[in-house]
């Protein structure tokens, strides 16, 4: 039996989580190192039926499927009726080495990968934004009400700077290389909890809440700068700022700051909770002294579950 592959990588919110929900500007990047993997199959019923280890849910259809994956197997009714194969018959095993619940773009890797596999198996082709757009689908299952960022820097596979409802500009990276470390607490994090509890603090104290919002936006608009500019140590105190800004909001936790003074005291330039906050995971920008095996030591020492790396350079997304 011929299958189709549908794959997409992680990612990771380098500066304006929070903000970007409002309107503001954020900075996402891949994480080319850990993705999603959806393998399309034919068959001669007309049932879409989805196989996910990961998740210990096997040969299942939409109405037997839990609610992290009945949203995947509506994605795939939808690319089919997209293109009007709806009495064609699939088969998707789908398999991710992304932590769920982290901030890493596990859902959304999940869908674009599901969405290329269908559009694989029908020999169909979408474009990176086409297939974004139908990703958002199981995202607003997700996470009730998502700012597109996820869906847009995985279906790119390469830097975003995201302003909701505005054209999706990429960050061209010149003059330097800029190598990250994603330190995974191990903690899970549901994006939609957090997002609503911000809501409901904003509702309270909106000045409040919009300055610091603001001040996000800013920070991701100076970090695109210094992206474009090769200055790492300037991000890095960009990346520090922000962090301290996420803390005033009160979406950091014990453990994402106990990470975060870790990695700044073991030679990053700078470092911050990513995502949603209160668990997920901590982004550090990696200083040219610093030595990496150490760095990846002294998180792990600190409470890290595990480690992954990300680079960022001129060369082209593979």
């Amino acid at each position: 039996m011929t299958t189709a592959v549908g794959e997409a990588p992680g990612k990771i919110l380098l500066v304006g989580e929070h903000a970007v929900v409002y309107g503001h500007p954020a900075i996402a990047i891949p994480l080319r190192g850990i993705r999603a993997r959806a393998e399309v199959a034919f068959h001669r019923d007309s049932a879409i039926r989805m196989t996910a280890p990961d998740l210990g849910e096997f040969d299942v259809s939409m109405e037997q499927a839990s609610p992290r994956l009945s949203p995947l197997l509506g994605l795939a009714e939808s690319v089919r009726r997209y293109f009007g194969e709806e009495s064609q018959g699939l088969r998707i095993h789908l398999e991710s080495t992304i932590p769920i619940g982290r901030g890493m773009g596990s859902g959304a890797a999940a869908a674009i990968a599901t969405v290329r596999g269908v559009c694989a198996a029908l020999g169909r082709r979408l474009d990176a934004m086409q297939v974004a757009e139908l990703a958002m689908e199981s995202e607003k299952v997700f996470h009730g009400n998502p700012s597109g960022v996820d869906t847009a820097v995985v279906a790119r596979n390469e830097p975003i700077y995201f302003v909701k409802r505005k054209p999706i500009r990429g960050i061209e990276v010149k003059r330097s290389e800029f190598r990250f470390v994603i330190a995974d607490t191990g903690i899970e994090s549901p994006t939609a909890d957090v997002v609503e509890d911000v809501r409901i603090a904003r509702d309270a104290d909106r000045a409040r809440y919009d300055s610091f919002f603001w001040e996000l936006g800013s920070m991701a608009s100076v970090a695109r700068e210094m992206i474009r500019t090769g200055s790492p140590e300037e991000l890095g105190l960009c990346m520090n700022h922000a962090h301290a800004v996420l803390q005033n909001i009160g979406v950091s936790c014990a453990e994402l700051d106990h990470l975060v003074a870790a990695a700044v005291e073991h030679g990053a330039l700078g470092a911050k909770l990513s995502g949603a906050g209160r668990g997920g995971a901590v982004i550090a920008l990696v200083g040219a002294k610093a030595d990496p095996e150490a760095l990846d030591s002294a998180l792990r020492l600190a409470g890290a579950q595990s480690v992954f790396t990300t680079v960022l350079n001129g060369a082209p997304a593979p």
